[in-house]
């Protein structure tokens, strides 16, 4: 059987796997159905017990016969299934044990007559066979549309093209390429360049390509030898434009500076050169090779093609990966350097392999390693492009794009976390992408990709255990769109209540986040549920954590439940001006274990929830703004007090934000040491404003002080000295140059 057998086999067999298991899973249906009712109607009478009524009996007894019928559907089904997977297993070791064959296979050896007069002999009778193959394919009306409808397919493609796709690659180049007028990009803005012009060079065009094949083949127009054909130059041209445009993205010739990997002129021209030339010469060989596409096709003339295809990709390997072309990288990309160095070897393999006849080797381990090299490249510019992407999104200033950071989570405290997850999300997928690519490439057939996909999808049983790949991707989705829908549900609600006005801002964020809570707690469930886990086996779950939570998670729960705590009574809100201890800021979060708040230096303090429950707290701002200002002050003994009093009192009442009522007032407080002692007292209606406030009347008293002859003391000390008296006479004595008496 020859490749296209065991792709159609493998298939055929496929579809009755999915229906097999369809079937199973109906079958499971109606019997937990049964069961159900069947439960409904409780056990059967003992004997000795009273005989339940006719109609009951007779319910039981069709309930049975019905549970036993689609048991034993489950049973025929899941014997289905068994000899489904055996075929295809023994289907696949066949394939394996085939191409294994066909890779050890020796032909003639290169450098005898035989072998070239055979080949060029079946070149030539497959030629004929080639130039009548159009002709045939024109006449053949088997499973073909007519040619006005495919020809108006075609049609639409390309005005499609027109019209979206050369837009869309200007305004992707006016946007994302690369600017002549920037001279020193930076890394990340060269490689989201490099990747627009992969788009614009590659994916765009291979897309518009593709769907109008996928035009030409769904109408019926692929079939026979031209069917093959065209197949096989998609296929070339596929190769030639993913390797041009990724050499070209990466070395980008117009602009140097733009390159993201920077090589001197000659090695950049040599590689841009070889890349065209492979791109050339991919094409014309698909077409040369053309006669071995017929089913009559010889072995001496399979062995000649197979020859020259693995002669032409030996051979573009080796000038891809010239260790002279690559001598000048830098270290930090040193990988490039070592991947081209084995590269350039294994293709010396090859080449040896074919001086040896073994061709099909030859070809294989060249086409392997050429697709793995452009698999690499590829995924490295993309996900360096994408992460480039992210970081550059989240740091733009540029408000048009407001709505993408808010829509991705990432604008706000929670941005680098976020921009974390969607990176390993980005390479999680793109590295299964890389792994299906290498797989393909290094031998295995979409028709084995398949079945295994459809192995994980549907479940392999791991002892008592069934992971399935479908559960565990419909869970993820549940989960991810319950989360969407309550950040977009968050999202609105808080926009609205922004917009009502006298809803205080501890108040709307309370709602905000308590229907985020539950929107997650929602999400998770009917994650969980979507998995398949039976939810009444959380009880054992939670039965083994209580005994987690009252050792090292107390604290933990202490703290979520105090936060419900904060949001439900809300002692403190976020905007409100609060002392904690020594700490003393706004509160900016509350989080579900912890709340942040700002201190006026703008350092974040994050404080854990139970703190702000069972600790003391002062919050300026909770009721409402209103505060005090307090400002004591010390004048002079002998000041007139009733005068100080009013010029204070004055100070006091002149200030445009002290309110009248409650009214200002001043109060003699004490007799200091060295000083009066007043003390200024004054409402005002926001307490956010109170040093601001206090400063002013302080300069406000100063001057009003001065102009009025009061006297601001400072500080005096005196000093007292025991032997003043002896002191006085030692000085004396030294001034007049006589000595001390004795005393």
């Amino acid at each position: 059987m020859d490749d296209e057998g065991f792709v159609e086999l493998r298939a055929a067999l496929d579809r009755l796997r999915v229906a097999a298991t369809e079937e199973r899973d109906q079958f499971k249906q109606a019997a937990a159905a049964a069961q159900i009712q069947l439960d409904a109607l409780g056990p059967a009478p003992a004997a000795g017990q009273p005989r339940e009524s006719a109609a009951i009996a007779d319910s039981r007894r069709q309930l049975s016969a019905r549970l036993q019928t689609v048991q034993d559907g489950v049973k025929q089904a899941e014997l289905a299934l068994a000899r489904i997977i055996a075929m295809q297993d023994e289907v696949a070791a066949e394939a394996r044990q085939q191409f294994t064959r066909q890779l050890i296979y020796r032909g003639a050896s290169p450098v005898s007559q035989s072998f070239w007069r055979e080949g060029l002999a079946d070149l030539v009778a497959a030629a004929a066979v080639v130039r009548t193959a159009p002709q045939e394919w024109w006449d053949a009306s088997d499973n073909r549309r007519a040619g006005s409808t495919t020809l108006m397919q075609m049609a639409l493609v390309a005005l499609l093209s027109v019209v979206l796709v050369i837009p869309m690659q200007r305004w992707l180049h006016r946007h994302h390429g690369v600017r002549p007028d920037m001279q020193e990009p930076s890394a990340a803005r060269r490689t989201v360049a490099a990747f627009t012009e992969l788009l614009n060079r590659t994916a765009i065009p291979l897309t518009v390509l593709w769907t109008a094949y996928g035009v030409v083949a769904g109408n019926g127009w692929a079939s026979g030898l031209v069917g093959l054909l065209l197949h096989a130059l998609m296929q070339a041209l596929s190769l030639a434009l993913l390797a041009h445009g990724l050499v070209y993205a990466i070395l980008e010739p117009r602009y140097p500076a733009w390159a993201v990997i920077k090589l001197p002129q000659p090695q950049r021209d040599n590689l841009l050169n070889r890349a065209t030339v492979f791109a050339v010469g991919i094409v014309l060989l698909s077409i040369l090779v053309a006669p071995s596409r017929s089913p009559d096709f010889g072995a001496a003339g399979r062995d000649l093609v197979i020859a020259a295809v693995a002669l032409f990709l030996g051979l573009v390997n080796l000038g891809f990966a010239d260790p002279r072309l690559w001598r000048s990288v830098g270290q930090d990309l040193q990988p490039i350097r070592l991947l081209a160095g084995a590269v350039f070897a294994l293709n010396l393999v090859a080449l040896a392999a074919i001086l040896l006849g073994y061709y099909s080797f030859a070809a294989f381990l060249s086409f392997a390693l050429l697709c793995s090299a452009l698999a690499l490249a590829a995924y490295s510019v993309v996900r360096t492009a994408i992460r480039d992407g992210l970081s550059s999104l989240a740091d733009s200033p540029d408000s048009r794009l407001q709505s993408w950071r808010k829509a991705l989570g990432l604008s706000g405290p929670m941005s680098t976390t976020t921009q974390i997850f969607l990176g390993l999300l980005i390479d999680v997928f793109l590295f299964l992408l890389l792994l299906i690519a290498l797989a393909l490439a290094w031998g295995m057939s979409g028709a084995t990709l398949i079945a295994y996909t459809l192995e994980l999808f549907y479940g392999v049983t791991i002892g008592p255990v069934t992971i399935s790949l479908g559960n565990i991707l419909g869970a993820v989705m549940v989960l991810v769109i319950g989360i969407g829908v309550t950040r977009l549900l968050s999202g609105g609600l808080n926009v609205r209540l922004e917009q009502q006005s006298g809803i205080d801002p501890g108040v709307r964020n309370s709602m905000v986040t308590g229907l985020t809570y539950a929107g997650y707690l929602l999400a998770g469930v009917a994650a969980i549920g979507a998995v398949g886990l039976d939810l009444s086996n959380l009880a054992i779950i939670a039965g083994a954590l209580s005994v987690g939570i009252g050792f090292g998670l107390q604290n933990i729960v202490n703290n979520f439940v105090s936060g419900l705590i904060l949001l439900i009574e809300r002692p403190v809100k976020v905007g409100d001006w609060v002392v904690v201890g020594d700490r003393e800021g706004y509160v900016r979060r509350i989080n579900v274990r912890s709340t942040e708040i700002e201190t006026f230096p703008r350092a974040s303090v994050i404080i854990p929830n139970s703190d702000l429950i069972s600790s003391p707290v002062m919050n300026w701002t909770h009721r409402n703004r209103l505060g005090r200002v307090d400002i004591n002050i010390g004048l002079a003994y002998g000041t007139d007090a009733e005068k100080a009093r009013d010029v204070l009192l004055d100070c006091l009442s002149k200030h445009p934000e002290i309110l009248s009522i409650p009214a200002p007032m001043v109060i003699f407080r004490d007799f200091g040491d060295s000083a009066l002692v007043f003390a200024l007292r004054g409402f005002i209606a926001d307490v956010e404003r109170r040093m601001a406030i206090e400063s002013d009347l302080r300069f406000a008293i100063y001057k009003a002080c001065k102009a009025n002859g009061i006297e601001i003391p400072y500080a005096q000390s005196d000093v007292h000295l025991a032997d003043i008296d002896r002191l006085e006479k030692m000085v004396l004595a030294l001034a007049g140059n006589k000595k001390p008496a004795a005393d």
